[in-house]
């Protein structure tokens, strides 16, 4: 079998992978915005799942926490709970934008490649 290795292929898988992380991050969006919290909970973890990559496990821990005090309250069914289910959802997508966002996965860093023709 061959061996595929090289820095093309290595940059290639990042923009998949960021890209990747951008659909998940569309789909949270729509779901938020039809107010399926099932749907919108589903892609946060999915979204979550991609970027553990960049967290640290305590960070891990405290994300895992609050996914399932959401599970809890969506498995209660009640109506009364659907705007604090709001609330908690909210606060997780902006904490896991955040995150993402401040490891480098959304926007290009300053020393990303694409920013050299400003250096001239």
């Amino acid at each position: 079998m061959a061996n595929f290795q090289s820095d093309e292929s290595a940059f290639n898988f990042a923009i998949e992978y960021l890209k990747s992380i951008n659909n998940s991050l569309n789909m949270c969006k729509s779901y938020a915005a039809e107010k399926n919290f099932r749907g919108w909970y589903d892609w946060l973890r999915i979204t979550f799942r991609e970027s553990t990559v960049k967290l640290r496990d305590p960070e891990i821990d405290e994300f895992n926490a609050l996914f399932e005090d959401i599970a809890d309250m969506m498995r209660e069914n009640d109506p009364d709970n659907n705007s604090i289910l709001l609330s908690k959802l909210d606060f997780l997508e902006i904490k896991l934008r955040r995150i993402i966002q401040a490891r480098g996965m959304l926007l290009p860093s300053k020393s990303d490649p694409k920013f050299a023709i400003l250096e001239r």
